[in-house]
C-alpha cells in the first residue's frame, strides 16, 4: 500500500468562476494532480475508479492524497455541497386547470388527497411525467 502522498508545490489546482459550477484543472500532468481534479469535478468515486486503473488505492476512511493541503475527500465533499445547493427549484402553477391544481395538491399535501379525487393516479400527468414520479422529483422544491 502506498504511503500518504503530499502534493504541496507540485499541484496547482485552480478554480475558474462560472455561473453554473466551478471547474478545476491542474498545471501539471501528474497522476496525483489529475486525481485531485477528478475528485473536485466528478466526485470521489470517480477519482477512486481512476486511481484503481493506475494501480493506486484511495481510501474512503483515511487520508491518502492531499490536494493543496486539503484531503482529497474533503475537496469532493465541498464541490458536491455546492452542486446540491444550486439545484434547488421552485414549482408554481402556470395556469388554473384542474390537472395543474391536482399536481400542486400532490406536491403540497401528498398523493392521498389526489387519489381520493381521481382514483387512479396513473391517469394524471404533471409536466409530462406520472404524478408519482413528479412528486418524488419535486417534493422538496419551494412552492
Amino acid at each position: 500500500m502506498k504511503t500518504q502522498l503530499l502534493l504541496a508545490a507540485s499541484l496547482f489546482v485552480s478554480v475558474t468562476a462560472s455561473a453554473q459550477s466551478n471547474t478545476y484543472f491542474s498545471k501539471d500532468n501528474k497522476l496525483e494532480s489529475n486525481l485531485c481534479v477528478v475528485s473536485a469535478n466528478e466526485g470521489f468515486s470517480a477519482a477512486r475508479k481512476m486511481a484503481a486503473k493506475h494501480g493506486m488505492y484511495l481510501s474512503r476512511y483515511s487520508k491518502s492524497i492531499l490536494c493543496n493541503g486539503q484531503d482529497i475527500r474533503d475537496i469532493a465533499k465541498k464541490e458536491s455541497a455546492v452542486q446540491v445547493a444550486s439545484s434547488k427549484v421552485e414549482v408554481f402553477a402556470k395556469d388554473s386547470h384542474q390537472e395543474t391544481q391536482l399536481c400542486m395538491t400532490a406536491l403540497k399535501q401528498g398523493l392521498q388527497p389526489v387519489r381520493k379525487q381521481i382514483g387512479n393516479l396513473n391517469t394524471l400527468k404533471c409536466n409530462g411525467q406520472n404524478v408519482t414520479d413528479f412528486v418524488k422529483r419535486y417534493q422538496d422544491a419551494a412552492i
